[in-house]
């Protein structure tokens, strides 16, 4: 019989008896999957014990510790990671560029020139199920032409003259907002994507998983990424002595990315990706209904979490994602070319209330 993919060896750690005799015997026999099982076993056995006894978390607390370890020193230069519509859509919308679609998301279009930020329902089981293989790299190569590098400026003014559009900031904020804020601008980027035929059909002899055919017209295409200079400031409120993490938020300003390709339409890219096995037929159904998706960006909301509903900020159409409980909100719109994204722990009506109130 076939080998067993790693899904199937952790749940015979947790439920062997949901599996036949002869699943069993081949775990226990094999020593590809005996070998795998074991690994996988540690990993279940290390993680049991870090989660050992009572837990207390701290949300806030923990994002901070994270960001002392991402963010570098005043105006030092790190690498960032290119962001491309998706990419600044998931700023605030959690799950937006999913992994491991997300790897090769931004490959989607032939000319990319979002316009409108369109929600697609997606529950827990899709999540889980875009996690399976395969990656980007199971179908192509990616390349990093020019990799992005981040650098943080001491105030607005300085930052602005490293960037090449206008950076607007808020005049009006949220109560006692203002006594922290960070300035950053990432430099341009390219990277390409060229997939490969030889590498997918790879792929499917080590996995023995079964992907869809590469089209003829869309084996040796490359797509092609180009992101402008993108603005970040991050805003915080007043630190309350023994309070815990300080509400903030994040304002994000880019120019649209531009995304070519040397041969596949946008039609092959959609129709093959869509039909991976890890994506639901319900949700290629959903980003198929979007239509025209060279103009859209599909924004994933989990159904179980989190609400999306369309604003006018700005003068231009926008989509919220969240509400007013303070646990987590965000718009994303774009006007005259430039994609804007306001999000943070904070309630939906202050986020609305920075959007329109950027001059």
């Amino acid at each position: 019989m076939k080998h067993l993919d790693s899904g199937e060896l952790r749940r015979m750690i947790d439920e062997p008896q949901a599996f036949g005799d002869q699943e069993r015997l081949h775990a226990q026999t094999c020593a590809e999957c005996r070998a795998r099982g074991a690994l996988i076993a540690s990993d279940a056995a290390y993680a049991a014990q870090a989660f050992a006894g009572e837990i207390s978390v701290d949300v806030r607390a923990g994002y901070t510790r994270l960001r002392e370890r991402l963010s570098p020193p005043s105006r030092a230069v790190r690498w960032y990671p290119a962001a491309s519509a998706a990419a600044l859509a998931a700023a605030f919308a959690l799950a937006l560029v999913f992994s491991p679609l997300g790897g090769y998301a931004r490959s989607f279009l032939t000319i990319f020139e979002p316009e409108q930020f369109q929600p697609i329902e997606v529950s827990r089981a899709d999540l889980r199920q875009l996690r399976l293989a395969p990656e980007a790299n199971h179908i192509g190569t990616q390349r990093v032409i020019d990799k992005p590098k981040r650098t943080e400026y001491p105030t607005l003014a300085s930052a602005q003259k490293h960037t090449s559009i206008h950076v607007l900031a808020p005049s009006a904020l949220p109560a006692h907002f203002g006594t922290v804020h960070s300035f950053f601008v990432t430099s341009p980027a390219e990277m390409t994507f060229t997939f490969s035929a030889a590498k997918a059909r790879a792929f499917e002899r080590r996995s023995h998983k079964t992907l869809p055919p590469m089209p003829q017209g869309l084996d040796g295409t490359t797509v092609r990424l180009q992101t402008g200079r993108i603005f970040n400031a991050h805003y915080e409120a007043a630190h309350a002595k023994g309070s815990g993490r300080p509400p903030f938020f994040e304002l994000v300003e880019a120019p649209v990315p531009r995304v070519t390709s040397t041969g596949a339409s946008l039609e092959i890219l959609e129709r093959y990706l869509l039909s991976m096995p890890n994506v639901s037929p319900k949700l290629a159904e959903q980003i198929r209904a979007l239509g025209d998706i060279q103009n859209t960006v599909p924004v994933p909301v989990e159904i179980d979490k989190q609400r999306a509903r369309r604003v006018t900020v700005q003068g231009a159409q926008g989509l919220a994602v969240g509400d007013n409980t303070g646990l987590g909100a965000g718009v994303m719109w774009q006007k005259n070319g430039i994609i804007y994204a306001v999000a943070g722990p904070i309630s939906m009506d202050d986020v609305l209330t920075v959007a329109n109130g950027l001059r």
